[in-house]
């Protein structure tokens, strides 16, 4: 594991929730909104202003289609969605957490937000859901 790349965060409008995130916490917008047709959401990177670009960055993800993989998260007005560590081998993290009794809940996949650098992500015997990012 390299470092924690981003927590992702649900949101039914990734607009609004930009305007608050930018007007009142001072934060910036680091990527373009994309829509990723294989995940079925929109996704935007947000990072503190005034941090480097390889700090923690916040992920918005809306919902693009009917169904999508946060509709269950929205519905209980979860919003804390994910945790995403940037790995050197996608295969040795997933390898490594399915030896820990972890789940995969999406193969590896690639991302449109991460010019396709592929993504996959991991339910962990604990119940949270963390999303690797290949380096």
């Amino acid at each position: 594991m390299t470092k924690i790349h981003h927590v992702g965060v649900a949101v039914t409008s990734i607009e609004k929730t930009l305007e608050f995130h930018i007007q009142a916490l001072g934060m910036k917008q680091v990527s373009p909104v994309v829509d990723d047709k294989i995940l079925k959401v929109r996704v935007v990177l947000l990072a503190i202003n005034g941090q480097p670009i390889e700090s923690c960055l916040l992920e918005l993800v809306e919902p693009l289609d009917v169904p999508s993989p946060i509709d269950s998260i929205l519905k209980q007005n979860n919003r804390l969605y994910h945790y995403c560590i940037e790995v050197p081998s996608l295969e040795d993290a997933l390898k490594k957490a399915r030896e820990n009794h972890a789940v995969i809940a999406q193969k590896p996949t690639p991302s449109a937000l991460f010019n396709g650098r592929r993504i996959a992500f991991v339910w962990t015997p604990t119940r949270y859901l963390i999303e690797f990012l290949e380096k």
